[in-house]
């Protein structure tokens, strides 16, 4: 056994299933009972949902199968998450869950940014390349809305100049990241999740670009220094629709004039709720990126603008 295998806390996967349609809400409410929760789509038989997704919980502490169960179906009547039964709670040898979190996965191109997992993949020219090992945090360039938001980065960093960008929510780094590579600008990337800042911070310097991103642990803005560097002549936020809804008064007041700001992590349906969400906090829809049933937004704050009281 390895001396990183024998000093690796243990760790627990619950295994879930549920449909595309009920994913941001299910990954909201599935936080809190987990350490960290990573999602993947499975495949099914052709009778099945088409979009169907794995979910796993991965806990540092053997849980409570009957307080965890009775949790889980609670959601299950509600949002129709599949329980399986026994819940299959299964102890992850060091050796196996730090491979998975190590996994490597095929070079993606999106735009200019070439999203690669291993050191040794041939660079082609012309490219931004990013070297990604996301571990147990949400983004390795994999998922649609990671790809939409690096679409739209890639799109604005042609036209828009940038200095200073955030990126709320920012789980593996890897939009911050994006940020730094594509124009010269400095980026605040803020989670609240300590495994996500952790796996951040080493994707930044595992590219470069430790000297201009800065990895916090915040909850939302509450840190003075994610506040001290307002304004943002960029923002990006892929998480969920209801909190994007909930924080648009805030990100519109720390968005530049001028600025602009990219969401996702919200399906095609929710879309109209969370521009009408900005447009009341005077942000204008500048393109809508889909893939299907995800979407994102590009906004843009006017250059003057009245908050209500």
């Amino acid at each position: 056994m390895s001396e990183d295998a024998q000093t690796a806390p243990r760790l627990f996967r619950v295994r879930l299933y549920a449909q595309a349609q009920a994913m941001p809400t299910l990954l909201e409410r599935l936080e809190p009972l987990a350490d960290a929760v990573s999602i993947f789509e499975h495949e099914v038989d052709e009778a099945a949902e088409p979009r169907s997704f794995a979910i796993d919980l991965w806990l540092a502490r053997a849980p409570d199968p009957t307080a965890l169960r009775g949790e889980l179906e609670r959601l299950g009547e509600e949002l129709g998450l599949i329980v399986p039964d026994p819940l299959p709670i299964e102890e992850q040898p060091p050796e196996t869950w730090l491979e998975a979190a190590q996994t490597r996965f095929p070079p993606i191109r999106i735009g200019r940014f070439f999203i690669h997992s291993d050191p040794d993949t041939p660079i082609p020219p012309g490219v931004v390349p990013i070297l990604m090992e996301a571990g147990l945090a949400f983004g390795s360039g994999e998922h649609a809305t990671t790809q939409l938001c690096l679409e739209a980065i890639d799109r604005l960093a042609r036209t828009h100049r940038f200095a200073r960008v955030l990126d709320l929510g920012c789980g593996s780094g890897i939009l911050a990241i994006a940020a730094a590579k594509a124009r010269p600008c400095r980026v605040w990337a803020i989670d609240n999740d300590p495994i996500a800042v952790r796996v951040a911070r080493e994707n930044v310097v595992r590219n470069g670009v430790a000297d201009r991103v800065r990895v916090l642990l915040c909850e939302g803005l509450k840190r003075p220094a994610a506040r001290r560097a307002a304004p943002f002549d960029l923002l990006l936020a892929n998480i969920l629709a209801d909190p994007l809804i909930e924080l648009a008064h805030e990100l519109a007041r720390v968005t530049a004039p001028g600025g602009r700001l990219v969401l996702s992590g919200f399906l095609d349906r929710q879309l109209p709720a969370v521009e009408q969400a900005y447009r009341a906090c005077g942000l204008r829809p500048l393109a809508r990126l889909w893939a299907r049933p995800w979407s994102a937004l590009i906004l843009g704050r006017r250059r003057s603008f009245a908050f209500a009281a």
